[in-house]
């Protein structure tokens, strides 16, 4: 390689520079020869006599003039060979010396990359001819200095081995063995790498059915999810009427046998209810479908809601419900209101339902406070009285399907999936849940979730403790539903096509105070809205020829006039999927009510629409 990048180059730029110039002598000693025959032929010619005759002379001048010139060219010549020579010898001689002393100095590295972690040999040389091997040597040198007791064991080795030839033959030939078992294993090795490739096809195909089958298990998710939201709404719609008219019928003058089989029937259809509730949220979780809405609210009328709803259940069974919320509880806070009213329902029920005398406590603590991320843990205690359980028991709580004791599910009811579900959803809120409890002792639940804080202190009233002691009803209800009628006249209209939806929808308003005009679907609601104005919708989602999004988005574009702009509109559904409440929003109604209805539910939403102080 020197001798093709370094020699050669050189010896073609001598070659070219001489010939250049050989070439450049050569053609003045032409033209110059020229010039000295034609000067003579020219006195010859000025000379008068016979050039015939003197032949001889004119050739001995002609002769006689050039041989000087000749020999000049001749001198020139030689000194161009001279110069080729050299520039070619010195060259090739420069770069032999060069190329040797470049493989020794290659020789003696490759012998010091040899003798790494050996220590300096003494039958090595120890200098090299260029700067960069002595720096490369040094560094070779300092990296042996590091290795000290391998740097000994090399010395050793070295020393012994003038005294092992024979040792090293011995090894030499195992080494030929192993050379063989070498061959062996690389040809095992090859085997293993056809065979590897060979497992590689087969886990990519394996990885293509696993596509397939996620594929295919999204599929199926999404026919599950439409199977149940189907489902849903299928059972809820003749719920809804089942549970309507059993609440109207209770508020009629029924004998005794009457109520007992009315309160049968309450019972079992809000069992079923219950149970319709729970599988559906449980699927929600399962498929990863959940999803979380983040909104401000206010902690205290949550609870004092809470208390509301359990107070009657509590009185009936004699027990007080104690409610306490810490001084240090931010009073309004961020994060899905509607999932933690449904943990806390959840606990309350079943510390009421499995509670037979004493009392159910639901606390609220401030677990912690991180005002740089302005994040609060609030901790939430229910605890109660009643029958208790042991340690095995509450292992098994909070799986799906399972409850403390099967003897329960046969005294108390109940699906064993309402705990499963708040531990998801604590879980999903960034917290967690756990118990403690002893048998006949009572028993306490705890569920810590994560928000976001809006507000650490507001101006509201106090929570009162509801005991078992009566409250007093300051009116009757035709009075309050008077009241209200007269203080909010609405013309309201009403789009259900189930006909026992429908009678529910025009008992419950006619309790209310309120009259309503019915129609079967979204064309036909249009059509009347064409023709009268009216306050309130009550819209139901799932309707032949126009559903209510449909109709709403309608409604809001003014195809029924410029009332339907801002009419309030409220969704009815008997779909109880997540989302459901999100999508009736961003497409335009006002307010959301699932099926089966309550007449207390009707009335509060009526009156938050229309900013009317209940009665």
């Amino acid at each position: 390689m020197v001798y093709l990048y370094a020699a050669l180059p050189i010896i073609a730029v001598v070659i070219v520079l001489v010939g250049w110039m050989a070439s450049d002598r050569f053609t003045s000693y032409v033209e110059e020869r020229g010039q000295l025959m034609e000067e003579l032929n020219v006195m010859v010619s000025n000379v008068k006599f016979n050039p015939i005759e003197h032949i001889d002379e004119i050739e001995f001048m002609r002769q006689e003039r050039s041989i000087t010139h000749q020999q000049e060219f001749f001198r020139s010549m030689a000194l161009a060979l001279a110069i080729l020579l050299f520039g070619v010898t010195v060259p090739l001689l420069a770069t032999r010396y060069f190329v040797q002393r470049l493989q020794a100095n290659l020789d003696l590295l490759n012998d010091r990359l040899a003798s790494i972690g050996t220590g300096a040999s003494a039958l090595m040389p120890q200098t090299f001819d260029f700067l960069e091997f002595d720096r490369l040597s040094d560094t070779l040198r300092r990296i042996t200095r590091n290795h000290g007791e391998t740097e000994q064991r090399w010395k050793r080795a070295e020393k012994e081995l003038i005294s092992a030839n024979s040792d090293l033959i011995e090894q030499a030939n195992e080494l030929k063995k192993g050379r063989k078992i070498a061959l062996s294993m690389m040809e095992d090795a090859d085997s293993a790498r056809k065979e590897l490739e060979m497992a590689n096809q087969r886990l990519n195909q394996v990885i293509e059915q696993a596509k397939q089958s996620a594929h295919e298990a999204d599929s199926a998710n999404r026919a599950k999810s439409d199977f149940l939201a189907t489902m849903s709404h299928e059972i809820r719609t003749p719920l809804n009427g089942i549970i309507g008219f059993v609440e109207m019928l209770n508020e009629t003058e029924l004998n005794e046998e009457q109520e007992d089989y009315l309160a049968t029937i309450k019972s079992s259809s809000e069992a079923l209810m219950s149970l319709i509730n729970d599988v559906l949220d449980f699927s929600k979780v399962e498929s990863g479908n959940l999803v979380l809405e983040s909104r401000d609210f206010a902690i205290l009328p949550v609870i004092r809601e809470l208390s509301s709803m359990f107070f009657s259940q509590a009185t009936e069974k004699g027990l007080s419900l104690v409610i306490n919320v810490d001084e240090d509880v931010p009073r309004k806070i961020r994060g899905d209101e509607t999932r933690l009213r449904q943990i806390l329902i959840n606990f309350l029920s079943n510390a009421i339902k499995f509670t037979e005398k004493g009392e159910v406590s639901l606390s609220i603590y401030t677990h912690n406070i991180d005002f740089t991320t302005n994040r609060v843990d609030l901790e939430f205690e229910i605890r109660d009285t009643g029958i208790g359980m042991s340690r095995d028991q509450i292992g098994q709580l909070f799986k799906p399907f399972s409850q403390g004791d099967s003897s329960t599910t046969r005294k108390y009811g109940g699906t064993g999936l309402g705990l499963a579900i708040c531990k998801r959803l604590s879980e999903a809120m960034g917290g967690k849940v756990w118990a403690t409890s002893l048998p006949d002792e009572g028993s306490c639940f705890f569920s810590r979730v994560q928000f976001e804080i809006v507000s650490l202190k507001e101006t509201r009233p106090p929570i009162p403790n509801v005991s078992q002691e009566p409250v007093a009803q300051p009116e009757s209800a035709s009075e309050t539903v008077n009241i209200m009628a007269e203080r909010l006249p609405l013309r309201i209209a009403v789009a259900e096509d189930n006909l026992a939806n429908q009678r529910v929808i025009m008992i419950m308003l006619r309790r209310l105070g309120w009259e309503a005009d019915f129609v079967e679907n979204g064309e036909e609601l249009l059509d009347l809205l064409r023709q009268q104005d009216y306050d309130l919708i009550f819209m139901d989602l799932q309707m032949p020829k126009m559903d209510g999004l449909e109709a709403t988005r309608f409604l809001r574009l003014g195809e029924a006039g410029e009332a339907g702009r801002t009419i309030k509109i409220v969704a009815l559904t008997a779909n109880a999927l997540s989302g459901d409440e999100a999508r009736c929003l961003e497409n335009g109604m006002d307010a959301y009510l699932s099926k089966p209805l309550r007449l207390n539910t009707l009335k509060q939403t009526i009156a938050r629409l229309f900013d009317l102080q209940e009665v």
